[in-house]
């Protein structure tokens, strides 16, 4: 059985929607962690209420002993704040709030005491440019470039940012998510661009962002993947039925351009789709809103 074939029996037999997530959301800008979780609480939507989020967050030692003895009430500021009284009796929601020297480390440890299987990371775009990872893809695109030289091209602590980053996707056994937080409070307009046949299993988060009202979903398939293959048809016409008509596909008669981009509220793309996109000569992939970029664990796509 092929993915599409797979993705059309979880969705017909809601199969998807009863599953249960175990979501690990990290950062270190508290608005970020705010904007990201209310995402995730979409993307791991569930017929059952089994599901959980644990958030790590971040911080300087200097802040945690500033807070150390107000940290209960601050804790349950944040999860208030983030989840409604209706979302906390449906999603589990666990806060760790700590400095780290390792975050890498950390993340790994925590998803593993948790039992995650979706990790995500955001990224504020004043805490680190979303341009140097444009820029560590291209690099990273020559196969004649080592890695050594590729990241002897940034500042030291870029390096070992990028390096960490790396190292979390490359990680197989668990679906991980990196989301640059461009400013976005809403995530009403969404963009998904399909450039590799591999980028269909952003297709399982479109599913589930698409139950909700008040949202648009604008697929961009680049490749011709929908139209040219009768699984793929077969699968994005029930998808668009079973969402009462909120997704829908870009003409590729027209021209992508800035202003439509900027309209959006998000761009969600698989790892292979983003190493792509930022390879193209694309003038509207500067002008990007908040972009998630999704790796699905390789043993859940079979091609």
């Amino acid at each position: 059985m092929d993915f599409a074939d797979m993705l059309s029996n979880r969705f017909d037999g809601e199969a998807e929607m009863k599953k249960n997530n175990s979501a690990l959301i990290c950062f270190s800008s508290l608005e970020t962690g705010k904007v990201l979780s209310r995402l995730a609480t979409r993307i791991i939507r569930s017929k059952s209420e089994k599901s959980s989020i644990t958030l790590l967050y971040f911080i300087d030692k200097s802040e945690e002993i500033r807070l150390s003895e107000g940290m209960d009430e601050y804790k349950h500021r944040i999860i208030s704040d983030i989840l409604s009284t209706e979302e906390r009796d449906k999603i589990t929601l666990r806060l760790f709030i700590q400095p780290t020297d390792d975050y890498y480390a950390d993340i790994i440890r925590i998803s593993e005491e948790q039992k995650s299987n979706l990790i995500l990371l955001g990224i504020n775009n004043k805490e680190f440019d979303p341009g140097l990872v444009k820029k560590y893809g291209q690099l990273k695109s020559d196969p004649t470039h080592s890695e050594i030289f590729i990241l002897e091209q940034f500042e030291e602590r870029e390096a070992e940012t990028l390096k960490n980053l790396n190292a979390l996707f490359n990680r197989e056994s668990v679906s991980t998510g990196l989301f640059f937080d461009n400013g976005s409070m809403q995530f009403r307009k969404i963009f998904i661009p399909i450039l590799q046949k591999s980028d269909i299993h952003i297709f399982t988060y479109l599913y589930r962002i698409a139950q909700r009202e008040n949202v648009k979903i604008m697929i961009w398939d680049a490749i011709g993947i929908i139209e040219s293959e009768a699984k793929m048809q077969k699968l994005y016409q029930f998808i668009t039925k079973k969402t009462e008509g909120r997704i829908y596909l870009w003409d590729n008669n027209k021209k992508i351009g800035c202003d439509f981009i900027r309209d959006q509220d998000l761009v969600i793309i698989g790892t292979e789709g983003w190493g792509k996109l930022i390879c193209t000569p694309l003038p509207w992939t500067d002008c990007l809103p908040s972009t998630l970029i999704i790796k699905e664990t390789t043993n859940s796509i079979q091609l």
